[in-house]
């Protein structure tokens, strides 16, 4: 009897991937999914190597966007460390906590109904005390005005115990770069694995030498013994304007799927074909929990003319480095 790979004999459906040894094959439909069973508790968010420095850089992020909306100079300008620098989208720097406030000042009493959103795309730590943000401003200067949006890059400082903010540099409208764009993506990088008494599946992230593609590797076994691999390669789309991946899988299937983001989960359309040619399609969800862990669910499926019921959320891991 053959097992089954939860997410399919043809691995285009794959995101991050589980085998399930309990599972077993369908004999008229070589690619449907059947649910797994009782997925682990959820576990706790988090998302980054040092979750601690994260969360209190959004904290300020947050509490400035709060001290904006307020049109309180004085409480925005104490988050900027004492010489700190904001250089708008024309090349303009503004230098020095007493000199933003001022700014800030100025901006409120011609703008009293500003409001501003600070949107943090990915974040980088530089080193125990600077991080690297990037994301987007939406500022929004009265009720019904159109919002002037911008990409921005924030540096921020640790001092004294606390973080700051360094500099802000809003960037021109010059659309991002595809590796840009992929860095939301970042977390993948490393391995993944995925367990059952009977079966493992390891998954690996890492950038390409031009850093304009991730590119994956999957491995799954049944019983210790190799049961299927397959490649996958993630870029930008400049066209679609979205993310879009590609993947190989060693039985002769291949697929593609364009990503969107909402929040910390990406939501992936995926369509292929398996060696056989019987088409397939799903949308997959991939949430990322903490630094590492992920859940994955595939709705919406299709195998050939047969609809195949959801996946329950299967919760991945990051494989722990290895020994010294």
């Amino acid at each position: 009897m053959k097992y089954y790979v939860i997410y399919g004999g043809i691995l285009l459906l794959l995101g991050p991937f589980r085998a399930d040894s309990r599972v077993q094959l369908h004999a008229q439909a070589p690619g449907v999914v059947q649910p797994a069973e009782n997925a682990a508790e959820r576990p706790a968010a988090g998302r980054s190597s040092r979750p601690e420095d994260e969360k209190a850089i959004r904290q300020l992020a947050g509490q400035f966007a709060k001290a904006y909306n307020a049109g309180d100079a004085q409480a925005a300008a104490k988050l900027f460390a004492p010489e700190a620098e904001i250089v708008d989208a024309e090349g303009r720097s503004m230098q020095g906590r007493e000199r933003l406030r001022d700014i800030f000042a100025g901006n409120f009493r011609e703008h009293p109904q500003t409001q501003i959103e600070i949107d943090i795309v990915s974040l980088r730590f530089i080193g125990p005390t600077t991080a690297v943000a990037d994301g987007t401003n939406t500022v929004v200067h009265a009720p019904g005005e159109a919002a002037l949006r911008n990409r921005c890059e924030i540096v921020y400082l640790k001092q004294d115990g606390g973080w700051r903010i360094g500099s802000a540099r809003d960037l021109s409208d010059e659309p991002p770069s595809g590796e840009e764009q992929l860095r939301q993506l970042d977390w993948l990088v490393g391995e993944w694995i995925d367990e059952s008494p009977d079966s493992l599946i390891v998954t690996s992230y890492r950038w390409s030498e031009n850093r304009q593609f991730l590119l994956g590797e999957i491995q799954v076994q049944i019983k210790g013994r190799p049961a299927m691999s397959g490649t996958q390669r993630l870029g930008w789309d400049p066209a679609e304007q979205k993310i879009r991946s590609w993947i190989f899988d060693s039985e002769g299937g291949f697929g593609e799927g364009l990503w969107t983001r909402d929040g910390n989960r990406w939501i992936v359309k995926m369509s292929g074909v398996d060696r056989e040619g019987k088409t397939a399609s799903s949308t997959n969800v991939t949430t990322m929990v903490g630094k590492d862990r992920m859940t994955w669910q595939s709705r919406d499926r299709i195998v050939g003319d047969e609809v195949v019921p959801d996946s329950e959320e299967i919760h991945v891991v990051r494989k722990p480095p290895q020994p010294k």
